[in-house]
């Protein structure tokens, strides 16, 4: 099977999954017959954000176990919002998280939001093409029903 991220949707999907889970929404794939599967949720970025904070060399470990995580939500509401919003906030959090490993990464955060959401790109193509193919039979025997009306 050919990589979900080599197809023409592959791309946009991961630019568009990594903006929603940084801005708090899950990662889902859909369902040939059936409600959305989160594939990746905000817990879980907070969590790599967490472990990403702790690597730091200028960052002192952070001194709670709360799994709430307000520090890793904080941080990614401020880079959600953007430098418009926050201001000088937002360019404490960023350099915060260091600098980005992806050539085309705006901050740390997106390369540790795309961390663990592209494992999940073929999990969400497959599902996406058995959802389109659901579509498909549908709408055939819809076509064929009213054919033979």
């Amino acid at each position: 099977m050919i990589d979900f991220l080599d197809t023409p949707e592959g791309p946009d999907w991961l630019h568009d999954a990594i903006n929603s889970l940084i801005c708090g929404d899950n990662v889902t794939a859909p369902r040939a017959h059936g409600k959305l599967v989160a594939l990746v949720t905000p817990q879980s970025l907070w969590e790599a954000l967490a472990e990403h904070l702790g690597a730091q060399e200028h960052i002192a470990p952070l001194l709670t176990d709360n799994r709430e995580y307000p520090i890793e939500r904080m941080i990614c509401t401020i880079i959600a919002d953007g430098r418009r919003v926050h201001g000088a906030a937002h360019d404490l959090a960023c350099e915060a998280l260091g600098l980005p490993k992806g050539k085309y990464s705006p901050t740390a955060l997106h390369d540790v939001a795309e961390a663990l959401i592209r494992p999940h790109a073929n999990e969400y193509g497959r599902a996406r093409a058995e959802e389109m193919a659901a579509d498909r039979a549908a709408d055939l025997a819809e076509q064929r029903k009213a054919d033979a009306a």
